[in-house]
């Protein structure tokens, strides 16, 4: 499903054609419709920490952050605008405004960097329980499914709309499998581990026989909280936790055909979908997910719409973190404060590198300036 903004700032605003270009002097520029813009909020956040619940926020100097010159931010903006269309508190007016002009102008990352550094204050993100800043970052995708509009021998694993007679909770993973519900039948698959890791990943793609695809997204879970079933495996059959990916955890399933319905409905968890546009990973706040770019949070912590830089604490020399972040979704199994599921995007070669996603890595969030936390 937040930003900060740099310490100064005064802007000069450049015109070519109908293209806005930043000086060379980082902090020589104003906002583009209210030239008092930064003047105004140069005061915000004065204190070097904030409390928010269980979250603790530290200031710190953007040059302090590994790899964040570094780094390409094209996604990062192109996320941060999409983000800017839905109307919420973190969506600062005038930062939306000057976003969205960078955007539009073909920008260089240098551009980019600074856009971010004269908006955003960054403050480190510590738990306040575990006191800690570090955290992990998982992966997740948009899978391809085969399918069928019909139900036939082969495709007889239903994906469900919302259930007409929905109320929370509803019958668990079990219950539904077991009986016939009051739902419509979005369309049947073939393989039912594929499904449940849709229920996973919240959305994804259908194939139907005729070769058209349609496009699946979260629309309701049946109110239990999600279980791994990767930890079921481990705890019941002594798998070591090292072996458990996602891929092998499939595999696992299908080579013990007997055990499925004790891995699978371990997890009561059941996610009901809608016909969305193919080729779109719709999060829950609403934008349309850009791969390697945004991630998912928890929403208890930290608002939709958060610039989150995540440092990993590998060095700057992995190719996945050290990135800018938009955090734009929000997932029944990501809990905590430094906490996030980076989404990798369509299809089998996203799947094996969010499958294989476990990383650790450091979170700062990107305060901006007018925004108020309470």
């Amino acid at each position: 499903m937040f930003r900060y903004i740099l310490y100064s700032g005064i802007f000069l605003f450049l015109i070519s054609g109908c293209s806005h270009r930043f000086e060379d002097n980082p902090y020589s520029y104003r906002a583009n419709n209210n030239g008092n813009y930064l003047e105004n909020h140069q005061n915000d956040y004065p204190n070097e920490t904030i409390y928010i619940k269980q979250m603790k926020l530290t200031k710190i100097n953007f040059q302090k952050l590994e790899g964040w010159n570094k780094d390409n931010k094209k996604g990062s903006l192109e996320a941060f605008t999409r983000g800017c269309k839905k109307n919420r508190t973190i969506n600062i007016k005038e930062i939306c405004e000057e976003g969205n002009e960078l955007h539009n102008s073909s920008p260089k990352n240098q551009e980019i960097t600074r856009f971010f550094e004269n908006y955003f204050i960054p403050y480190k993100i510590i738990d306040r329980d575990k006191d800690s800043s570090r955290g992990l970052v998982t992966g997740y995708y948009v899978p391809f499914l085969k399918g069928s509009l019909k139900k036939t021998k082969v495709y007889k694993y239903p994906i469900y709309a919302k259930p007409r007679d929905f109320r929370r909770p509803y019958l668990t993973h079990r219950e539904i499998d077991k009986r016939e519900i009051d739902a419509k039948v979005i369309c049947w698959v073939d393989d039912r581990v594929e499904r449940f890791f849709l229920h996973i990943q919240g959305s994804g793609m259908v194939k139907l026989r005729d070769g058209s695809i349609i496009g699946v997204g979260y629309a309701e879970k049946n109110g239990y909280s999600y279980t791994s079933i990767g930890t079921y495996i481990h705890r019941k059959f002594k798998v070591p936790l090292y072996k458990l990916s996602a891929g092998y955890i499939k595999k696992w399933v299908r080579e013990n055909p007997n055990k499925a319905d004790e891995v699978l409905f371990s997890n009561k968890s059941f996610v009901f979908f809608r016909k969305q546009d193919k080729n779109r990973a719709i999060g829950a706040m609403g934008t349309n997910l850009v791969p390697k770019s945004t991630i998912a949070i928890d929403t208890n912590h930290i608002p939709l719409g958060s610039p989150i830089y995540i440092k990993s604490t590998n060095g700057d020399k992995d190719s996945v973190l050290n990135h800018l972040f938009m955090a734009q979704d929000r997932g029944g199994a990501i809990k905590g404060v430094a906490r996030a599921d980076l989404f990798f995007g369509f299809g089998d070669s996203a799947g094996k590198g969010a499958g294989t996603m476990k990383m650790n890595g450091e979170f700062y969030m990107l305060v901006p300036k007018g925004y108020k936390f309470y």
